[in-house]
């Protein structure tokens, strides 16, 4: 496992951040190394998982997805049976892209992506609410995005 980063691999990790794409004959000429050596340093940044994944970032307004949704869950019990149970039902709500586990006044905030208002409703009557311990739920909806990135300072 690697436990230190160089600065090759935060080259690396941050040419692959900008392009997932990217070949790994163009990220060696980059970074002034072999492609050889190359491969050998993200296979072992992808073992070490500093590298999760590789993926496409899809325009969900132009898939018709138009409202993003900001909604904030409160468990009636801060038991752990009751979080992990409410956790493992959000992995099963495609419409969910993001759920944190946070402080504060609500237990859970979630983003969530729907084509419109009656879709958001369906979603919140017959799944959100219909999770056991579910005490409350109170929604933001995005009016504008100002800054999205994915990309992790290094």
């Amino acid at each position: 496992m690697k436990s230190h980063l160089d600065e090759v691999d935060v080259q690396i990790l941050s040419l692959l951040q900008d392009d997932g794409r990217i070949t790994n004959a163009l990220l060696a000429k980059k970074v002034g190394l072999s492609p050889p050596s190359v491969l050998q340093r993200v296979r072992i940044l992808e073992r070490a998982g500093l590298i999760r994944g590789y993926f496409a970032l899809l325009d969900g307004e132009r898939l018709g997805l138009r409202i993003t949704a900001l909604a904030m869950i409160s468990l009636s019990l801060h038991q752990e049976q009751p979080i992990e149970r409410f956790r493992k039902s959000v992995m099963e709500i495609p419409e969910v892209l993001e759920c944190y586990h946070v402080s504060g006044e609500f237990d859970f905030l979630l983003k969530i992506v729907v084509r419109d208002i009656r879709a958001y409703e369906h979603l919140i009557r017959e799944k959100l609410s219909k999770i056991r311990g579910v005490h409350q739920i109170r929604t933001s909806f995005v009016l504008g995005t100002t800054k999205y990135t994915t990309k992790i300072p290094l």
